[in-house]
C-alpha cells in the first residue's frame, strides 16, 4: 500500500489469499478466505467510496502482488471494481524474483499475467514497475496503467530503478510513493520527492531536473490516481 500527494486521497483495500502453504509468500497467518476479501472489500466500497467531483476520499482495491493473491482473486476484484467504478492497485515487476516467480507458476511475465487477469487498463496503478522490457512499456503506455515510483523501496531492496522517462514517454502517468513500512523506514514523502530526483539521475543523468521530481509527485501523481 502507498501514498501519493495528488488531488485525491485514496484508499486502498489490500488483500493475500496465496500463503505460504500454497506457494506464495506471505505466512499463512497473514491470509484470508477469498469470498471474504471480496465481501468485505465490497462492503468497504459501499461504506467509504466517494465518487463525487473534488472527493477527498476514495476507495480501490488493492490485491497485493503475485507472490499473494491468486489469479482468481485478481479476475474478481477485476469485476468488482468494474461494477462499481474503482480503480485497481497492486505491486508488480519490483525484483527479478517476482518476474521468475510469474514465469514458474503462471507461464507469463508480469505485464502478460496483469493483461490476462483484466488488469491492464486505465483503471490501474502499480507500485514499482521496475522490470518491464521496451514491449511491455510501449503496452502499459497505450493502456494508460499507472506506476508509481517508490525510489526509497527500490534502494533498500536493491530492486532496481524505474525507468520513469520511458514509461511517461510511452503513456504511463508516473507518480510517487512511499511503499510499506516493511520496506521503507521513513514513509515521508517529501523525503520520497528527493530520493526520486538522486535515483533519477543515475539512470539518466542531470537531464532530470527538480521541476520533474515535483511533477511526478503531484501532477503524476494525481493523473496516476
Amino acid at each position: 500500500m502507498g501514498a501519493s500527494i495528488g488531488k485525491r486521497m485514496t484508499m486502498t483495500r489490500g488483500s493475500m489469499s496465496l500463503g505460504e502453504d500454497s506457494g506464495g509468500l506471505p505466512p499463512q497467518t497473514t491470509v484470508q478466505q477469498e469470498d471474504v476479501i471480496l465481501a468485505d472489500s465490497e462492503r468497504v466500497i459501499k461504506r467509504y467510496h466517494n465518487a463525487a467531483e473534488g472527493s477527498m476520499l476514495q476507495v480501490a482495491l488493492a490485491p497485493c502482488s503475485p507472490f499473494s493473491v491468486t489469479p482468481e482473486l485478481m479476475r474478481n476484484s477485476a469485476t468488482l471494481a468494474s461494477q462499481h467504478k474503482v480503480m485497481l492497485h497492486t505491486h508488480l515487476a519490483k525484483t527479478i524474483d517476482e518476474e521468475n516467480f510469474c514465469l514458474h507458476r503462471f507461464g507469463l511475465r508480469t505485464v502478460d499475467y496483469l493483461d490476462s487477469v483484466g488488469w491492464l487498463g486505465p483503471q490501474t496503478w502499480l507500485a514499482h514497475g521496475i522490470h518491464f522490457n521496451t514491449s511491455e512499456i510501449q503496452r502499459l503506455g497505450a493502456a494508460g496503467t499507472g506506476i508509481c515510483h517508490c525510489p526509497t523501496s527500490n534502494m533498500m531492496l536493491a530492486s532496481g530503478i524505474v525507468p520513469v522517462q520511458d514509461l511517461e514517454a510511452a503513456g504511463c502517468p508516473v507518480g510517487i510513493c512511499v511503499d510499506g513500512s516493511a520496506s521503507n523506514d521513513g514513509s515521508n514523502m517529501i523525503q520520497e520527492v528527493r530520493q526520486a530526483l538522486y535515483l533519477q539521475h543515475l539512470k539518466y543523468g542531470a537531464q532530470v531536473s527538480h521541476f520533474d521530481a515535483y511533477h511526478w509527485d503531484t501532477q503524476g501523481s494525481a493523473k496516476m490516481l
